[in-house]
């Protein structure tokens, strides 16, 4: 077999093949015996049709099933050290015949040759994040939200909005619902229920017609509508504690409304800080892509799209969403694709950078980080190690580990021009920076793919 490699542009390359004649006829003829043990013919004994016959019948099927064959397994070989993105592309192949050589090219979509300079030294806007007053207010209001509790309404009022309501639902005089509580923000398994007790007292009643929801207790009206009879039996109300020592302690906060109000201080700093950091490494990418011509593979694009769109299904999962409802307009699609190709480009220049100046992610580094994902999810280091040993995701951990230091390293000899500005306007969500992986969630979350669910595990954005 001969094998010539041509790189055609910054990210393509030619892969021409050969296979000789002999190899060819041979591969050709073992796949006629093999067709002529399986077939039956009417008049002839299987694995005793002439060639002939197999030939004018399935000659074509055969010799393009070779074909596929020698592409596939030539291809394998002679691309052992040709690290390619994407899928192929056959570019020519040549007919397949007993009596001469089959020749065929491949063409494949590789990483370009990055070559980076005056990469530190470079001025780096630095955002100062302030917190305010009101930001650790609304996170004490959150806290206290957080602690409400359903309280019975004492006083003889009628039922207002917001209002949760012990009601009894009958439909022709039969009591289908003795004791339900219904939302009146929206309930879901009684749409139009939440109306109909709107003003009405403890002990009051209605009459009008509601939609029995997909999930409500009463299966057999499941999705009809029907003219029901509502009582009230009870109002309740969220109510939200006062603010005090007690219930600062309560809430897990040793030494009063004081030690809150400075612990969740901290925490806004804290937050606001690293959001400042994530701005400041997206603004150092910017100017040092700026100052490199960097052309990215479109199956890097498309790799990096699809870990992005991944990513916005889990943050949908985690809101309560149906990632399958998740759709995009064109101008949505296109901005998230440009996010991805300067994921993409900022990965390239990132690795470039790592190689120029030595920096390696060690077996040390790699244990250093399960041991910090293990602390982080309450398990063992060594079921960490198992989850990415398990999906081949080790290199793909470096990888991220590596640009996460790469990226400090540069910033770090970056000239970093402060700025002040509200915590909440440090980061835009315009652009990620891909930092710190995460492990997989679980251990059955076996992939359909290895290498894609190496990608997702190891390229968890922070």
């Amino acid at each position: 077999m001969s094998v010539q490699v041509d790189q055609l542009t910054a990210t393509q390359k030619r892969i021409a093949i050969t296979v000789p004649q002999a190899e060819v006829k041979k591969k050709v003829d073992d796949a006629f015996k093999r067709y002529a043990g399986k077939i039956n013919l009417p008049g002839f004994r299987r694995g005793h049709i002439p060639r002939n016959i197999i030939e004018a019948r399935f000659g074509k099927q055969i010799r393009s099933e070779v074909a596929s064959d020698l592409m596939n397994f030539k291809f394998r070989e002679a691309v052992v050290d040709v690290e390619y993105l994407g899928q192929p592309e056959v570019e020519t192949a040549a007919d397949l015949l007993d009596t001469a050589d089959f020749s065929f090219a491949i063409k494949v979509q590789v990483k370009p040759s990055v070559q980076v300079s005056d990469y530190t030294g470079v001025k780096v806007d630095f955002p100062l994040a302030v917190v305010s007053d009101e930001q650790v207010e609304a996170q004490i209001r959150g806290k206290l939200g957080g602690a409400a509790r359903l309280v019975a309404v004492e006083e003889d009022r009628p039922v207002q909005m917001g209002d949760l309501v012990l009601t009894e639902i009958a439909v022709a005089d039969k009591v289908i619902e003795s004791g339900t509580m219904v939302n009146t923000q929206g309930d879901r398994y009684y749409p139009g229920v939440d109306a109909l007790v709107l003003g009405l007292s403890k002990g009051g009643s209605t009459t009008g017609n509601i939609t029995f929801g997909a999930n409500a207790p009463a299966q057999a009206l499941r999705g009809q509508s029907h003219e029901v009879r509502v009582t009230v039996h009870g109002i309740q109300v969220s109510k939200v504690p006062d603010l005090s020592d007690d219930v600062a302690t309560e809430l897990g906060f040793e030494g009063g409304v004081e030690a809150m109000r400075a612990a969740l201080r901290m925490q806004e700093e804290s937050a606001a800080n690293e959001a400042a950091r994530n701005q400041a490494r997206v603004n150092l990418l910017q100017v040092l892509l700026g100052r490199h011509t960097i052309e990215v593979p479109p199956a890097m694009v498309d790799s990096h799209l699809q870990l992005l769109l991944e990513e916005l299904r889990i943050q949908a999962a985690y809101r309560g969403r149906d990632p399958r409802s998740l759709r995009y307009s064109e101008a949505q699609m296109a901005d998230l694709r440009e996010r991805a190709a300067f994921a993409a480009r900022s990965s390239m220049l990132l690795d470039a950078v790592a190689k120029a100046e030595s920096i390696v992610i060690t077996d040390d580094d790699l244990e250093a980080k399960y041991q910090e994902i293990a602390d982080m999810r309450g398990q063992r280091k060594e079921a960490i190690k198992g989850y990415f040993a398990k999906d081949n995701a080790v290199e793909e951990l470096r990888k991220r580990l590596s640009e996460e230091r790469t990226l400090d390293w540069l910033l770090e000899r970056a000239e970093l021009v402060t700025t002040e500005q509200k915590s909440e306007e440090a980061a835009p969500e315009s652009l990620t920076v891909t930092v710190a992986p995460e492990a997989p969630a679980a251990a059955e979350d076996a992939p359909v793919k290895k290498k894609k669910a190496a990608k997702k595990k190891a390229d968890a954005a922070e």
